[in-house]
């Protein structure tokens, strides 16, 4: 998650501040009461039927709301393809304030958007639900969690555990709650799950499945007058290199303009940020100099051409816990210019070329490096090939697997 969807999430989520202020006495007497009464009933089902899962849309609040795009991206497809294989039968997806996409075969039950994370309120509503449902178990898109039902949490990446951010912050308490509660794990990459187990070892015992996302289809290579309207849109020249999300923090921005220093003073060449602040900051125009730079946000089909026209994309971030933009860039023809540090190398494989995100010389050879029609051929066909891995039937239905099996763990 990038720094300025926590931000976001922060200040539009704030923490309990001591449950008995907050909620009141009775309020925790009533949760806790709640709590044992569960524990102490159980909706039967037939020993044939299906497990019930219940699965909380708050990510697409968020995604309303222009944060957690990317894992917004995620969920909505794997609902596409648990709708397309019949999976969707099985679950209930709890619609916070009518953001949830409606797809054929789920059931959905509207509930209050989220306001307060680390809620005892949520949590027993969360679970009252579960019981009246006879969920089997329990699906966070972000971080919530019951009192009692198992529950399997997706890891979509340790960005603030890694790169130390504050985790006493409400969004990252919340998280760590979901992981202690959490009765078995998703997790987005081998490289979140290899961060995940070294920053909690106590958690080491649980099941853990790696399972990356799907190329959404979408993205393939623009017919030719859908590049040729976005470049007039834009004024953009021949040769123009890709950069997306914040400009700051972890995205690692500062390595793209220290690099495009070098190219100042070429007006073939430009910079198409997508995502960030709208005006650029003083510091990178500075860098930038003469060299072009345009800012703006993309349509996913505005996105597409993008790509398609694209010396390259520039992912250059210090840390990812996986990086869609890298499977939509080779799925367009676009080469890719990323950094060896974390999960990127498990996305683009050999199709890529791979820079130290703190060398602004080997970023800019690299951008040179790509220019070379031969080496900009070879790219696009090896991407082509690699993003053609990545389907999201398969991985829909590795999902849907893990969920099925973690009903079948011990009750808590």
């Amino acid at each position: 998650m990038s720094t300025g969807t926590a931000r976001l999430l922060a200040r539009r989520v704030k923490p309990v501040v001591g449950a008995l202020e907050t909620l009141g006495f009775w309020l925790v007497l009533r949760v806790r009461r709640r709590a044992k009464q569960l524990q102490r009933t159980d909706v039967s089902r037939a020993s044939s039927d299906p497990p019930r899962v219940v699965l909380d849309g708050m990510i697409f609040q968020w995604k309303c709301r222009g944060a957690g795009l990317g894992v917004g991206r995620v969920w909505d497809r794997l609902m596409c393809e648990w709708s397309a294989s019949g999976f969707a039968r099985h679950v209930v997806v709890l619609d916070r304030g009518g953001t949830a996409p409606r797809y054929e075969g789920f059931s959905y039950r509207r509930v209050p958007p989220v306001r307060v994370l680390d809620s005892a309120t949520q949590r027993l509503m969360l679970e009252e639900i579960c019981h009246a449902e006879g969920a089997g178990v329990f699906v966070s898109t972000y971080h919530t969690h019951p009192l009692r039902c198992h529950s399997i949490l997706y890891l979509y990446d340790m960005t603030p555990e890694v790169l130390g951010w504050d985790l006493c912050d409400a969004v990252w308490k919340e998280k760590h709650s979901a992981i202690r509660y959490a009765s078995s794990y998703i997790a987005l990459s081998e490289s979140t799950a290899s961060d995940f187990r070294r920053m909690f070892p106590q958690e080491m015992r649980k099941p853990l499945v790696v399972i990356m996302p799907g190329l959404d289809p979408v993205f393939h290579p623009a017919p030719p007058e859908e590049i040729e309207s976005l470049t007039k849109t834009f004024g953009l020249p021949k040769h123009y290199f890709l950069f997306t999300g914040q400009r700051q923090g972890y995205k690692n921005a500062q390595l793209l303009f220290a690099a495009a220093a070098e190219f100042q003073t070429r007006t073939d060449m430009a910079l198409l940020c997508v995502g960030g602040a709208p005006a650029l900051e003083p510091d990178f125009e500075d860098l930038a100099g003469d060299l072009a730079v345009r800012i703006t946000r993309l349509s996913d089909v505005q996105m597409r051409a993008a790509y398609s026209g694209a010396a390259a994309l520039l992912y250059v971030s210090k840390y990812e816990g996986f990086g869609l933009p890298i499977l939509e860039a080779m799925a367009c023809g676009c080469p890719v210019i990323t950094c060896d540090n974390s999960s990127q190398r498990e996305v683009a494989g050999p199709a890529a070329v791979y820079v130290d995100d703190s060398d602004p010389a080997g970023l800019a050879r690299a951008m040179r490096h790509v220019l070379d029609d031969s080496v900009r051929a070879e790219m696009i066909d090896q991407g082509r090939k690699r993003s053609a891995e990545f389907v999201w039937a398969d991985k829909a239905a590795a999902v849907a697997e893990a969920v099925q099996e973690c009903t079948l763990l011990e009750r808590r």
